[in-house]
């Protein structure tokens, strides 16, 4: 569902642009309260799974208006506090989902799970109608639909072919009708862009460095280590015995860690820049990530599990603050929710991404050694991101380039160039 999620965002974006982001923000609250609520009183497997759907579809809608706003509330060196806060947020929120979600599970059943959702949406509601101002909508084209249902059905197409290639000995006709399907519909992306219909992402907004870094970074970021949750929870839960509650009680520690990724995000960027805090959490996931392949099965694991479980979660976090810090540098007023949609898109599909890739990785194995052949293949996928970025840092901006746009995406980047 995460890629249905990530062409929903993508939408969202924009159309907060067009709509307004205070007013995107609060439907997507809304609906996603009333989707949580339905969920939890619903009497069918269906209705629970398109109660789900909307729910993915709501959010898409919040998440980028709501980082849209805080680009846009906030300039300089209170936007760069803001976006470590919301980084921070997005931790904590992370962790109530892991350790609350199975106590209320298991103390009241799966239902209670949806009836906080809704609860906790109602209560963000009612913070964003007294603290947050009306935003005047800054564009008055109407989102690109047909766009953002093309880039979703790419997405999902590449990540079923890195899914299906484990089978591809067996079944190749499913790899080879995902792949013609993510071919056909990229090459129909780059037909409606000629024509200029392509109008999701405006021509040249990616093209700009500071943008394009952003997004491969946070991308690059989520796929090496976004799975770490899927893969640690599957280990403790069936190599080591624990239970649901004692899986997301590990996870504390790690909400901490990103959460000091966030807060510190500012800080190291003013004092190394983008490039060099980018590459230390990148280094940072994959030390987590290489530590996390090395618990023996037994009572001896925790001391792996915590720290390695920290470092992915530190480095995840300081990326993606640093990120937005980097894409929010380069925005006029119309490119906030945007931006937004982009970077939550790219970020949500490089944790499918990943998450396929890793687990196609794993298979190449069996038994325990699954598990660390995955872990290992993000600290490598960490390392290959790392060496993308560096080129793609080091390339001279053409010589027909605007001199503005290379000396203001110079400056974001400080020692990027």
């Amino acid at each position: 569902m995460r890629w249905r999620s990530a062409r929903a965002c993508s939408r969202g974006g924009r159309l907060a642009d067009s709509a307004g982001l205070r007013r995107v923000l609060l439907v997507g609250l809304a609906g996603f309260a009333v989707t949580s609520f339905a969920a939890a009183v619903v009497p069918t497997f269906w209705m629970l799974v398109a109660c789900r759907v909307g729910q993915g579809a709501f959010a898409a809608l919040a998440t980028p208006a709501a980082l849209a706003a805080v680009t846009t509330l906030f300039t300089g060196r209170a936007r760069i506090r803001a976006l470590s806060w919301w980084g921070a947020g997005a931790s904590l929120g992370f962790a109530m989902g892991a350790v609350l979600g199975g106590v209320l599970n298991a103390a009241a059943g799966w239902r209670a799970v949806f009836v906080a959702c809704a609860a906790l949406s109602v209560t963000a509601l009612v913070l964003v109608v007294r603290v947050i101002p009306p935003i005047s909508a800054s564009l008055t084209k109407p989102p690109d639909w047909i766009g953002a249902a093309q880039i979703g059905v790419v997405a999902a197409s590449i990540v079923a072919t890195c899914t299906s290639l484990a089978r591809v000995g067996t079944r190749p006709l499913p790899v080879l009708l995902w792949f013609c399907a993510a071919t056909a519909i990229a090459a129909s992306v780059l037909v409606r862009r000629r024509r200029g219909t392509f109008t999701l992402v405006p021509a040249g907004f990616l093209g700009r460095r500071a943008i394009l870094v952003a997004n491969l970074a946070g991308a690059g970021a989520a796929a090496a280590g976004g799975s770490m949750v899927y893969f640690v929870t599957a280990f403790t839960q069936s190599a080591l015995g624990w239970s649901p509650t004692a899986s997301g009680l590990l996870l504390l520690p790690d909400a901490a860690a990103a959460a000091a990724g966030a807060q510190t995000a500012g800080a190291l960027t003013a004092r190394w820049g983008v490039a060099r805090t980018t590459y230390l959490g990148m280094a940072t996931i994959a030390a987590g990530m290489l530590t996390l392949a090395g618990p023996p099965v037994g009572g001896g694991a925790i001391l792996w599990l915590v720290p390695g479980t920290c470092l992915v979660g530190y480095g995840l976090v300081l990326v993606g603050v640093v990120a937005s810090i980097q894409a929010s540098s380069t925005l006029g007023a119309d490119e906030h929710g945007l931006s937004g949609g982009l970077l939550v898109t790219t970020q949500q599909f490089g944790v499918a991404l990943g998450l396929a890739l890793l687990s196609l990785a794993g298979q190449s194995v069996t038994g325990a050694d699954s598990y660390r052949v995955a872990l290992m293949a993000g600290a490598a996928l960490a390392g290959g991101v790392c060496a993308m970025l560096l080129s793609i840092r080091e390339r001279k901006p053409p010589e027909h380039s605007d001199p503005a746009t290379v000396a203001r995406d110079r400056h974001v980047g400080a020692d990027a160039s």
